[in-house]
């Protein structure tokens, strides 16, 4: 077993207590952001052949005592990817009402850009900052150029491990919030911040669910309200301007949508080809 310590661009002497503790670090001369920290894990992991790489946060709020926990599930199950969830039955957290909130509704939107729409393929915990990855996982998530640098590396991994068709698990694990200084991101800012990007992975990968959707059901509100204007109009004459003007908005809207929706749907599908061809 060994512990590897990537200093990302910090000032204080993270560095140094770390060597003095004993572990490995890998320091980088600016910050580069929590993805860019998770590459370099990824990459060392995998430049020693590591069998298991588990990576917990460094904000204090995961319990290390729960590592092994994480590997002898990964080799009892053999699963790709093991996640620590603050959400399993068995895990106990004093997650304030607020984020739990707000990580609800990150989780639903993450598993939909997954196309995980039945609750047995659902990720609970799907920012969890405490996972564990086999050999396969580390060596084809290190090469993977796509994972972002910044907070939504998390969500990153994840689609490479749906494309990948790996095996997820996640077991109960304990999360203390009541640490100092746990996180340096205003929790709104980052929570907005990740349903942006989550948003942007789905209209990515799944353009008729996002634009397509919404676009046939704002088509059919615009019907139905020009529809309403000629009913008012051999009722009562004239032209009934509010409502035809909220029909012509609802129904270019809609068809602007759907043709986003196809014209992104079918270079996804160009795309997809291109890289099956190559």
């Amino acid at each position: 077993d060994a512990v590897l310590v990537v200093d990302d661009g910090s000032t204080d002497k993270t560095a140094e207590a770390a060597r003095d503790a004993g572990a490995t670090v890998v320091e980088h001369s600016r910050n580069s952001g929590y993805g860019a920290a998770l590459k370099t894990l990824f990459k060392e992991a995998n430049d020693c052949e590591a069998d298991h790489l588990v990576v917990i946060d460094a904000d204090g709020q995961h319990e290390p005592a729960d590592i092994p926990l994480l590997v002898e599930t990964q080799r009892e199950h053999d699963m790709e990817i093991v996640i620590g969830s603050r959400f399993e039955t068995d895990a106990e957290t004093d997650i304030p009402v607020y984020r739990r909130f707000g990580l609800k509704v990150v989780n639903i939107l993450t598993n939909l850009s997954l196309g995980s729409l039945t609750p047995r393929s659902q990720i609970s915990d799907t920012q969890s900052g405490f996972r564990a990855y086999d050999s396969t996982a580390i060596e084809s998530i290190a090469s993977d150029t796509s994972i972002g640098q910044g907070m939504n590396a998390s969500t990153d991994i994840l689609v490479h491990a749906k494309d990948q068709g790996y095996e997820v698990k996640e077991v109960g694990t304990d999360v203390y919030y009541d640490v100092a200084d746990a996180n340096s991101h205003h929790p709104v800012r980052h929570g907005l911040t990740l349903v942006h990007n989550i948003l942007t992975t789905v209209e990515r990968r799944h353009p008729i669910l996002l634009l397509g959707l919404p676009g046939i059901t704002s088509i059919v509100v615009g019907v139905g309200f020009a529809f309403w204007a000629v009913q008012k109009h051999l009722r009562f004459g004239g032209l009934p301007y509010g409502l035809s003007i909220t029909a012509t908005f609802f129904t270019l809207t809609g068809v602007f949508a759907c043709f986003t929706a196809i014209i992104l749907h079918a270079l996804q599908s160009q795309l997809g080809n291109h890289d099956t061809d190559v």
